[in-house]
């Protein structure tokens, strides 16, 4: 029985997703009492991160769901009348979330490295022995040819007119080679003279300048340059060899479980969206770091080519003629500030986008860039929706890097835990692996006045927030609009488009014939910490409208080797994949709550999940629309204020910053620059060491590790100035355990990745204990 909670609270937040984790940040900013708990034993739910253990252990969950639901569970009991009151009843809330289906999982490697028969490994050691003999004996004679020509190319033309000097000369170079001199004096008794006469020539030095000058002549391929240069030059003409990619098993992925991220809801942040201005203005950029997605391709007749997005991408694009490169120029130029040139498509606005292209005498590879690349647009797009497309792509180039978009190091899933660390900060209480099992409803006003938790504890609320997965059964309507989205992730042994530096990659393919939505593919290496060196992680995401399989199956067979094929094709550049996975993912984000539910409590607020879209706009308004309704008149999320800008006052009412006396210790006084939050919020509702309750509390130093990534700078790191993104860490920044609030990364952390900070002992002995 873990220790409970404090009874009393102003919003209890249902999941820790996107939506949920932004708005709990906001409201214990402007001073809320707020506790945040979660069925699951991992943040974000369905916008989580997995390192390749937690992944496969989601995977277990979804295809092997647990039946029985957790109030009937050992440990747990039905709710007692005692925990409700007199004009009280009761709502129960589902178990499980259940917004996962269709889930089909493939391997097209070998379980474990093929071992070589006896016979073939003996015989390949025999002849490894026999190459390695062969060169050590090339090696030998070429020293020793070396040796004779420098002995014979100090030797006088008159042997028998040396000197003195130049006999000594001789013993020594004798004494050198003494074993060869005797021979050698033999075979001059046995010469003629006019073979001795021949011998002396051609040892002279003079004769080796002449041999040594022809052979120069000989193999050089242009005149000018020592020896020397010109080889380096002959080695700089010759091809560059083709590495082959890494010939992966099972056993090796199982084996680099810690250094993948894998995401349930790959996004990207645009770099003008709401999102990034929402981490600038709220100072919670601190606690996470990106990298500018590097190149944005397109499936163009059957090939993959980059899009030119900037107008210096443009101009230097070999696939746009000059005329092309104006005709773009000037229509990128016109979306841009669209809503000033509405006469340029009136009479357009309600009909499809792609028509309207065309009749801007747009040539067909320019239109295929705008539609597919540029606004990503659906086969049914309007001309409204392709311009505010285009519109959005088009002003966040530049800010952070040569394309709109930022990828967050780690995950997407480390967004929503930034948040959560902001709520931890102004005093959120969280718990993992505890959720409501009952909701307390009032029957005469119809509010929800509080919960009792799958622990048997009652607590009250004047706001309930839940993700749509936690509504009680009876408030559902049994026709629910609720789409679905297709997601796919891939494994793969090489990039989709080979090139000299790891790109992070963003990919549209066009619709395929009898299908409306395009398939976006996002492309991550090891540099974004996806995946261990010499892989790639591929993630297709499509709208849905059967199985994530048949849906995503045309895409991945024009974007990687037939997935039948056991071997890799060596001679093919496309990427051989070595694992996949398959699922749709329950879609709400476009459901109004009136057409999902039905006689919910007027205090009870819901938000939708990830949704189909590639960025975090949806999360980013719903929350700051519930703020607006929970708390009108409040500020969204205010910029939280330094450590060095907050002065707090010990129990003798001294500032920090002030000494009492010279013989008091300058920790007691409060001397200690770093912000220190008041301990007796601290200790309320926290509990003992290995319970399932954990508060966070500013203080102690991010460090990186000695792989972390860097903090800031590099040429793809997002470039801002003022208006940046500060790369992780902080004074302030919390220290999370598992139950916590992880910070991503370490050796031995439970996201996988190279990380940036380290936990505390607490929080060590935390994870042991969960």
């Amino acid at each position: 029985m873990a220790d409970e909670l404090p009874t009393e609270f102003d919003a209890i937040v249902l999941g820790t997703g996107m939506a949920e984790s932004i708005l709990a940040a906001a409201l214990a900013r402007c001073g809320q009492k707020v506790l945040h708990l979660d069925r699951n034993d991992y943040y974000s739910g369905d916008w989580a991160t997995f390192n390749w253990d937690g992944l496969q252990r989601w995977i277990t969950r979804q295809t092997h769901p647990v039946v029985q639901a957790m109030n009937e569970a050992e440990g747990t009991k039905p709710v007692e009348c005692s925990k409700l009151e007199e004009g009280e009843t009761a709502m129960s809330v589902p178990q499980q979330a259940n917004t996962i289906s269709n889930l089909e999982m493939f391997t097209y490697v070998r379980e474990k490295a093929e071992e070589l028969p006896p016979v073939e490994k003996e015989s390949q050691e025999q002849s490894e022995t026999v190459t390695d003999k062969e060169e050590e004996q090339t090696t030998t004679e070429e020293t020793q040819q070396q040796i004779h020509t420098t002995e014979d190319s100090e030797q006088p033309k008159d042997v028998g007119e040396q000197s003195g000097e130049a006999a000594a000369g001789s013993v020594t170079e004798e004494t050198v080679s003494d074993d060869k001199s005797d021979d050698r004096c033999e075979e001059e008794k046995q010469d003629s003279p006019e073979e001795k006469e021949q011998e002396k020539k051609q040892d002279s030095p003079e004769a080796d300048k002449k041999d040594r000058q022809e052979e120069e002549k000989h193999d050089s391929p242009a005149p000018g340059g020592s020896g020397v240069q010109q080889e380096e030059v002959q080695v700089k003409a010759d091809p560059p060899k083709k590495v082959e990619p890494k010939k992966w098993t099972m056993d090796d992925i199982h084996k680099e479980w810690r250094r993948f991220n894998i995401d349930l809801s790959p996004k990207m942040l645009f770099g003008r969206g709401s999102l990034v201005e929402l981490l600038i203005t709220s100072n919670i950029s601190r606690y996470c770091e990106f990298k500018a997605v590097s190149r944005i391709l397109t499936l163009l007749n059957g090939k993959l080519e980059q899009v030119p997005c900037s107008r210096a991408d443009v101009f230097s694009s070999k696939f746009v003629t000059v005329l092309e490169k104006r005709m773009l120029m000037k229509f990128l130029t016109f979306c841009v500030e669209y809503e000033q040139h509405s006469e340029d498509y009136q009479g357009w606005e309600e009909k499809p986008f792609s028509e309207y292209l065309q009749s801007r005498q747009l040539t067909p590879n320019l239109q295929h860039f705008i539609f597919h690349a540029i606004a990503m647009a659906t086969r049914d797009a309007t001309t409204l929706e392709g311009l505010k497309s285009t519109q959005r792509f088009l002003r966040s180039l530049g800010r952070y890097g040569n394309t709109p978009f930022l990828w967050p190091l780690y995950g997407p899933g480390e967004l929503p835990q930034c948040f959560c660390r902001m709520c931890a900060v102004f005093a959120g209480i969280y718990c993992l692996r505890r959720a409501a099992r009952e909701l307390i409803i009032d029957k005469d006003s119809n509010k929800c006045k509080g919960i009792v938790c799958t622990e048997g504890q009652r607590i009250s609320c004047r706001w309930m927030v839940m993700q749509g997965t936690y509504v009680p059964q009876v408030c559902r309507k049994p026709e629910s609009p609720a789409g679905s989205v297709s997601r796919g992730i891939f494994f793969t042994d090489r990039s989709m488009k080979a090139s000299e530096n790891e790109q992070i990659t963003l990919l549209s393919v066009p619709p395929a014939e009898g299908s409306n939505f395009p398939v976006r593919a996002v492309e991550l290496g090891n540099g974004a910490s996806a995946c261990p060196k010499g892989m790639f992680v591929v993630h297709l995401t499509s709208q849905g409208t059967g199985s994530a399989q048949a849906e995503l199956q045309p895409a991945a067979e024009q974007l990687f080797q037939p997935l039948d094929k056991e071997d890799a094709d060596t001679e093919s550049e496309k990427p051989k994949v070595l694992w996949c996975v398959y699922f749709n993912q329950l879609d709400t984000t476009d459901c109004d709550p009136g057409t999902l539910y039905t006689g919910l409590p007027e205090n009870i607020v819901v938000t939708s999940g990830p949704g189909v879209d590639l960025g975090y706009e949806h999360a980013v308004q719903q929350a700051r629309r519930l703020f607006e309704q929970m708390c009108p008149g409040e500020e969204f999320l205010p910029a939280a204020p330094n450590p060095e800008d907050i002065i707090y006052e010990d129990d003798d009412g001294y500032k920090s910053g002030e000494a009492p006396s010279s013989s008091d210790n300058s920790e007691e006084n409060g001397n200690d620059s770093e912000w220190k939050p008041d301990q007796e919020k601290l200790d309320e509702g926290v509990a003992g060491a290995g319970s399932e309750v954990s508060q966070e509390a500013a203080g102690g130093e991010a460090e990186g590790g000695d792989k972390g990534l860097p903090q800031g700078g590099g040429e793809d790191a997002p470039q801002g100035g003022d208006e940046g993104l500060p790369q992780g860490g902080g004074e302030d920044a919390p220290q999370g355990g598992h139950e916590g609030l992880p910070q991503g990364g370490g050796e031995d952390a439970p996201q996988g990745g190279e990380g940036d900070t380290q936990a505390t002992p607490k929080d060590t002995e935390e994870q042991a204990e969960t």
